[in-house]
């Protein structure tokens, strides 16, 4: 496979959590695809600490190699020994810190190391159903540097192997672009379909105005042609890597959309920018990013368009 992004460390914060267990799934993947170090983190934050529990501590260091000889057995299929024996084993550092806060611990720690990626749960142990968007999640998602990976707990959590689709939805911004050339050297990653979805916002019109529906839908047709025209522009610019790929566009609310789609679709993984057409450097939490975080059926790699994104 030909790959573009240059990720060489990934730091992956957990609590210890089912779904930090879940997350773990996809970095050592990533780890071991782009023959990354893996750094596994534990915030211990202050008030919390409790010596005595053990699910507080790091897990045996062969657990984790169990897991990722699991994964290669699972990617490479039959051949079990060849998938062991020729590939690298990846390279793991653990470490643990104190402090009053996990985001900044996590922030500071992924600055400090070059982190490329960061890789995280949104669930975690403060109890059923409790999403750590709104704290530690929003915070290292809103003010990290490089990308962030953050996968949901599943009831029946799909192994990154069987990521079959890539979805990408743009705005034509010079952001979503680059979410865009991401999620396609992902697809490349998973040997997965990349799907770009473009989503027409619909307006209502004062009547005085005098715009028809057919009006509405001709000049949709046309900018769906427009989108789909400079899409194979790029993509006929940028010829690696090559995946499979599809452009569909769509009239309506945007977050709205992205969801029914990844849903109806199956898609595997959202790739989305932080930014858009408003061209803001704060993140649009709250907005269409946090949104499709909070509610998407499958794990969200957000792109930022400044500080260390890849590509």
């Amino acid at each position: 496979m030909t790959k573009v992004l240059s990720i060489k460390n990934i730091l992956f914060p957990t609590d210890f959590s089912s779904c930090a267990s879940q997350a773990l799934e996809h970095a050592l993947f990533c780890a071991k695809c782009f023959n990354a170090k893996l750094h596994i983190f534990h915030a211990i934050v202050l008030h919390e600490r409790d010596p005595h529990n053990p699910a507080l501590h790091f897990p045996d260091t062969e657990e984790i190699r169990a897991r990722l000889k699991k994964i290669s057995r699972d990617r490479m299929g039959g051949d079990l020994e060849a998938s062991i024996e020729s590939e690298k084993e990846v390279d793991i550092e653990m470490k643990e810190e104190w402090g009053v806060s996990a985001s900044n611990l996590i922030l500071g720690y992924a600055d400090e190391h070059n982190i490329d990626l960061i890789v995280m749960g949104t669930h975690g142990r403060r109890g059923l159903g409790y999403m750590f968007l709104g704290s530690i999640a929003q915070e290292v998602v809103r003010s990290a540097s490089c990308p962030v990976f953050t996968v949901r707990e599943a009831d029946t959590p799909k192994l990154p192997r069987k990521t079959n689709i890539v979805l990408s939805p743009v705005d034509f911004s010079d952001h979503s672009i680059a979410a865009m050339m991401t999620a396609r050297e992902f697809a490349n990653l998973y040997d997965a379909k990349l799907q770009v979805l473009h989503v027409i916002e619909q307006t209502t019109h004062p009547a005085f105005y005098g715009i028809s529906k057919e009006i509405v839908w001709g000049l949709r047709a046309e900018l769906v042609d427009r989108s789909k025209k400079e899409l194979d522009r790029i993509f006929d610019e940028f010829r690696e890597p090559f995946v499979e790929w599809e452009f569909k566009a769509v009239a309506g609310h945007v977050v709205n959309e992205i969801l029914d789609f990844a849903a109806q679709n199956s898609a595997d993984l959202i790739v989305i920018a932080s930014h858009g057409l408003s061209g803001l450097r704060e993140f649009l939490l709250g907005s269409v990013a946090e949104k499709v975080i909070r509610k998407a059926p499958c794990p969200v790699l957000t792109v930022k368009p400044f500080g260390a994104t890849a590509p």
